[in-house]
């Protein structure tokens, strides 16, 4: 639902801004400071984007029994961080890389999510190696070092002309790997897994 929400209302409020590119424009300048529907964006998208995220996430936790899931979890809820972060901390407009204190602090939030995300995905991916689920391992090794060389591109002004782009590769990177976090992990029964020897 979530993800599903994302893709819905960006399209939405990107639509009734002009000039706006989902190349060039990142999904917080639809809330940025001063921007006309600023407040619907935020309370509208991102707050319950970043509860529902918790949420299914929070779900997932209560039933863990193993610490690499627990910490992978704990790690992806840093998604919901950005988005919580951004309804009460818009960015400049234009979503400079520095900017005035609030800008600092959502800037601060989204790199706690990217960089949350990408090593969550690398837990999870040691957790399924030592499921021995190798193409899932994989599969959220990829994912984990995509999002990480996103948040490093996204840093970079030369990358400002791509970096609508940039960021929607992440954000379909985040958002398809909980979902399978969430998915996946709860279909492992707790007597499979594996503890972790003393040299791990």
């Amino acid at each position: 639902m979530a993800a599903l929400m994302v893709l819905v209302e960006t399209l939405y409020f990107a639509s009734l801004r002009q000039n706006y590119s989902h190349s060039s424009n990142t999904i917080s300048e639809l809330g940025e400071t001063g921007a006309p529907r600023a407040g619907q964006v935020a309370f509208g998208f991102f707050l319950p984007v970043g509860v529902m995220v918790w949420l299914a996430l929070g779900l997932v936790y209560r039933g863990a029994s193993d610490r690499y899931v627990t910490t992978a979890l704990i790690a992806l809820s840093s998604l919901g961080v950005g988005y919580m972060v951004a309804v009460f901390f818009p960015c400049d407009p234009g979503a400079p890389l520095f900017g005035s204190w609030r800008t600092q602090v959502h800037n601060l939030a989204g790199f706690i999510d990217y960089v949350g995300t990408g090593i969550g995905f690398l837990i999870i991916s040691r957790y399924f190696t030592r499921q021995r689920l190798t193409i899932h391992a994989f599969a959220f090794l990829v994912a984990g070092g995509l999002v990480l060389v996103c948040m490093v591109l996204l840093s970079f002004p030369a990358a400002f002309p791509i970096r609508g782009a940039i960021q929607r590769i992440a954000e379909i990177l985040q958002f398809v790997g909980v979902f399978f976090v969430c998915y996946l992990v709860p279909k492992q029964s707790p007597d499979t897994v594996l503890e972790p020897t003393k040299e791990e």
